[in-house]
This record gives structure tokens, C-alpha cells and sequence, in this order.
């Protein structure tokens, strides 16, 4: 399964500090690394969503992101000290990478059927708008989630994405 968005998000996640701050959008807000990828691609694109599309595009991927990422995750970091356990934590990882990849192969879909995308203003200014979108209220102070979001659109923007 190749489209754009997955091509997109190997290359971004694999530049300098962007796995990193997903990870931490991730873990201190609740944030689903697919979908920040996703409003990358959509910015590096020129185009982006209405705050309401980001709630139902939220939607259609939670269940799979729930019951399927998410528990595989959990079972892959659990394991980290198990060192009997590293091979198996291998293949965990892979079947969270093919999860991962159903996912985005999801989102690829919804965008092409249900995405009302708009002309985006700049990089940057389309990055953070989904990026407040995506990352939970109320996960961590106001400011300390401003600066993430920064950060994130910072590193999600940079020259190397593209």
C-alpha cells in the first residue's frame, strides 16, 4: 500500500528530532501520530482542513488506533526490559508498523472521499492550526502545550520534510 501521505510521512518521520517530539505529542497529550503526519503532509501540500473535518477524521481512525496501535504499543514498550523478550519485541514492532500503515492507508482513503480542504495560508500557520486541532486541551498547561505545538510545527515544516 503506496500513497502519498505514507511515502510522506517515512521521509518526515526519519528527519532530525520529528520522531521525537511526535512521541512526546504522543505520550504527554494523547496525540495520534498519524494524524500530526497527515496535517504535515496536508500543509506541505498547500491545503488544509476545517477544525470540524479534524474531529470526524479523529473518529473514523480511533477505533482502529484503540484497539489495534495503541495495545501494540503498550505491548512493545512493556517489553523493553525483558531481554528474553527482544526478538518477540521485534515482531511487535512490525505488526505496529503494518498497523500503523493500515491506518494511514484509512486516512488516505477518508481524505479522498470526504476531505472539504482549502487553500492553506502559510506552512507554518497551516501546521499549527491542525496541530491545535489534534493535541488534547487540557493535557498539559496551556503554555507548555502551546510550546509543543510550536516545536511540532517548527520540525514539521522544516526544510528537510519535503
Amino acid at each position: 500500500m503506496t500513497h502519498p501521505l505514507w511515502t510522506f510521512s517515512l521521509h518526515c518521520y526519519g528527519q532530525p528530532g520529528v520522531a521525537e517530539a511526535c512521541i512526546e505529542a504522543q505520550d504527554r497529550c494523547g496525540a495520534d501520530v498519524n494524524l500530526l503526519l497527515y496535517a504535515a503532509w496536508l500543509a506541505h501540500s498547500g491545503l488544509q482542513l476545517p477544525s470540524a473535518q479534524w474531529r470526524e477524521l479523529q473518529a473514523c481512525v480511533a477505533p482502529w488506533s484503540q484497539r489495534v496501535v495503541q495495545p501494540l504499543r503498550a505491548l512493545r514498550r512493556d517489553w523493553r526490559d525483558l531481554p528474553q523478550a527482544a526478538e518477540l519485541r521485534q515482531q511487535v514492532k512490525a505488526l505496529e508498523l503494518m498497523a500503523e500503515q493500515t491506518q494511514q492507508g484509512a486516512i488516505w482513503a477518508w481524505h479522498e472521499r470526504c476531505a472539504a480542504c482549502v487553500p492553506a495560508p502559510a506552512l507554518e500557520v497551516a501546521l499549527v492550526a491542525a496541530l491545535g486541532c489534534l493535541l488534547a486541551s487540557g493535557c498539559c498547561v496551556a503554555a507548555e502545550q502551546e510550546a509543543l505545538v510550536q516545536r511540532l510545527a517548527g520540525l514539521l515544516a522544516g526544510p528537510g520534510v519535503a
